[in-house]
């Protein structure tokens, strides 16, 4: 019994720390864009609004997403029309504008279209503060768990 007081926080402490390292992946490729990316302009081609769906019954939850399609030229005169790969607009249709893109010039389908000077890494910053809080619970939760049952009869 003692032995699921350790292995479930475990279990939890895993999921929150590959949610923080994915954060911290998200964060480097970001800036690594806004460092050493290829500037151009590029063109909202089309918009649309993305549902996702978690939970069940009463407990379901409907997200959106407003997702954009910028086409966009590369140094070499190839035109890319994609998805970018971050977005930081929320809601905001941006649809028949001229954007500015940052592409990496290695593999240009991996982009980014911000909405304005700097790229937002304000999601992934909140999940890394979240996951490290949650953390922080876990391993206070075990440390309180093993001292009553370490003290306990049983």
């Amino acid at each position: 019994m003692r032995i699921l007081f350790v292995v479930v926080p475990a279990l939890i402490a895993a999921v929150l720390l590959w949610m923080i390292v994915g954060a911290v992946r998200e964060i480097a490729a970001l800036r690594s864009l806004q460092r050493s990316g290829q500037e151009t302009r590029g063109l909202v081609v089309a918009s649309h609004v993305s549902h996702s769906t978690s939970g069940t019954g009463d407990d379901r939850r409907v997200s959106s997403t407003l997702v954009e399609t910028i086409e966009f030229p590369t140094l070499d005169g190839r035109r890319i029309r994609a998805v970018p790969a971050y977005s930081d607009i929320g809601m905001l249709d941006r649809s028949g504008q001229d954007v500015r893109v940052l592409y990496d010039p290695e593999r240009p389908e991996r982009f980014v279209a911000p909405s304005g000077k700097r790229v937002g890494t304000g999601a992934a910053g909140t999940r890394i503060v979240v996951a490290v809080v949650f953390l922080a619970l876990v391993a206070g939760f075990v440390a309180f768990s093993q001292s009553l049952l370490s003290s306990s009869p049983l």
